[in-house]
């Protein structure tokens, strides 16, 4: 089994963790996403799929009794009970299935892979914290955040500000870090601030000694 390090990248809504772990695939790294992983598992015939409708009703569902993801964010960003309950369910499953793949890559013969990046918008304890060997945490003021939400999901001020308010703040995610890349520039100065942390991250880790 192949010494892989884990480098896990974590930052709220419209921060730019996913270009970030775009930077980091291009650089070798193989990424799982998180967000992809828990929309498997919630859907229709996924792990996480029956317990979802137990606790949400089946009203949450559409035509194909698949789980309609704009009516369970309508309930979940305006209760937060709901949404510890929804990220409770969810969260279980995706720590499963996160350790199944790191293990998958670590068994591989694909020296394309040289780490391992988890893209995980809610860091917990198992699958994140005790899988990874170094944290990312990727923030952006919320002003420049709102902004990006409202182009991005055509969404008012408003709603866009309820999502971020939902989440952890910006201090949160870095203070969880070994690392804070804040995104307020472009791309370009991103890039610079990626390639920057990556060679750190890859000496500290010793991983091409």
């Amino acid at each position: 089994m192949r010494d892989l390090k884990v480098l896990g990248v974590t930052g709220g809504t419209a921060t730019g963790k996913t270009v970030v772990c775009r930077m980091l695939r291009d650089k070798g790294g193989k990424v799982i996403d998180a967000d992809l992983v828990a929309k498997k598992t919630e859907m229709c015939g996924g792990s996480a799929y029956e317990e979802i409708i137990e606790r949400f009703g089946e009203e949450i569902l559409d035509a194909d009794r698949e789980i309609d993801r704009g009516k369970l964010g309508g309930i979940v960003f305006n209760d937060p009970a709901a949404l510890r309950d929804l990220n409770a369910i969810v969260h279980k499953h995706v720590s499963v299935e996160i350790k199944r793949r790191v293990r998958e890559y670590r068994e591989s013969d694909d020296l394309s892979i040289r780490f391992i990046v988890l893209d995980v918008p809610i860091p917990i304890e198992d699958g994140f914290f005790d899988t990874c060997d170094y944290i990312w945490a990727v923030t952006a003021n919320n002003d420049i955040r709102v902004g990006r939400l409202m182009r991005r999901m055509n969404i008012t001020e408003e709603e866009a500000e309820r999502r971020i308010a939902a989440q952890w703040t910006n201090r949160e995610y870095a203070e969880i870090a070994d690392c804070e890349l804040v995104n307020e520039g472009s791309v370009n100065d991103l890039k610079k601030l990626v390639d920057f942390e990556f060679r750190r991250f890859a000496d500290q880790c010793g991983m091409y000694n």
